[in-house]
């Protein structure tokens, strides 16, 4: 079977990456699969990639904040892709950090059978990943929105337009089903505009033969970390996302006791607390997943402090290395986080 992924990147960020194990346990299941993305890594996979980057003109009318010359390029060069390959069906993941719009979703419906793998809200809100607590995805979104500004931006006088966007191209192909990978967001998008389509909720995975169980000794060792005292890990791919509740973490720091303490950071972005007894170890965005087991290895806890998420990578990948995690009981993750 052939089947054609849709992306915004390859690799990067929590939605890429279930993207990417996905379309590796479908080659190791003997499916022909071609990721098309904006952004590839450049790096050797089972699958083959085909890049739909930004030419130069796109570039220029990027900068020039020309959308809809974006939209026609990325529609032309989709519809040109997928005209060659012939897809049996074609899988959707998160189109957003690309600046895809909606459109596409109807571009891929009229080539093959679509699922549309879900890791937020944006396909059913004007222009969200999470809503907080405004419930007007349900209804319809306006100018009214709380948050125009955080990422995915989008200007108040748009987000209606957006809005009925989504609304007319998942009406115009009903037989479009959606994945999630928590219930959470399966009750959300079945609320909103995919109510009248077939919603499933399917777990992400984890690769246990890479996210295994270590000694911690080892591990700090490896790490050059002190064997001895308590070691924390907050993770997120940027740690100034609100979404991510980082700052909330530095105020709850100065209610625990326990010295010596080791807070690790790992994502972009800078992080710091004012108690000087607590020893902060940035360690940058980690790509290679060997130094990632060793890191969440090396903790006593993986403290996920998120105020809105799905179903977070982190939170899985430390558990299939015995590593308990703290979080808020939000969106997806009381589905894996269980007192």
């Amino acid at each position: 079977m052939k089947i054609a992924m849709l992306s915004d990147f390859e690799t990067r960020g929590g939605a890429a990456v279930a993207a990417s194990r996905l379309a590796a346990g479908l080659v190791r299941a003997g499916q022909q699969v071609t990721r098309i993305v904006q952004s590839a890594d450049g790096q050797p996979h089972a699958w083959n990639t085909l890049c739909l980057s930004d030419t130069l003109p796109d570039k220029v009318a990027r900068r020039a904040g020309a959308n809809f010359w974006l939209d026609a390029s990325v529609t032309f060069r989709l519809r040109r892709a997928l005209s060659s390959l012939a897809p049996d069906f074609i899988n959707i993941h998160n189109l957003h950090s690309a600046n895809w719009p909606m459109a596409l979703a109807r571009v891929c419906a009229e080539y093959a059978p679509v699922i549309w793998s879900l890791h937020d809200m944006w396909s059913f809100t004007g222009r969200c990943a999470y809503s907080d607590a405004c419930r007007k995805y349900e209804v319809g979104c306006d100018a009214a929105c709380p948050t125009p500004a955080e990422y995915p931006a989008l200007k108040p006088a748009l987000i209606a337009a957006a809005w009925r966007q989504r609304k007319a191209v998942l009406a115009d192909a009903p037989a479009m089903v959606a994945v999630t990978d928590s219930h959470w967001l399966a009750a959300a998008a079945k609320q909103g505009l995919w109510r009248n389509h077939r919603v499933e909720a399917i777990p992400n995975g984890v690769p246990l033969d890479v996210y295994r169980l270590m000694q911690r000794a080892e591990a700090r060792q490896q790490l050059g970390l002190n064997p001895q005292g308590i070691a924390l890990l907050v993770a997120a791919q940027r740690l100034d996302n609100r979404h991510k509740g980082v700052a909330l973490l530095a105020e709850a720091l100065r209610h625990v006791r326990h010295r010596p303490l080791t807070l690790m950071i790992q994502g972009h972005g800078e992080f710091s607390v004012e108690d000087s007894s607590i020893e902060v170890v940035p360690l940058g965005f980690i790509a290679d997943e060997a130094r990632r087991v060793l890191v969440y290895n090396a903790v006593d806890a993986l403290v996920h402090p998120a105020i809105n998420d799905n179903s977070p990578l982190v939170v899985l990948e430390a558990m299939a290395c015995g590593t308990p995690v703290i979080a808020f009981p939000i969106g997806g993750v009381p589905e894996l986080v269980r007192p």
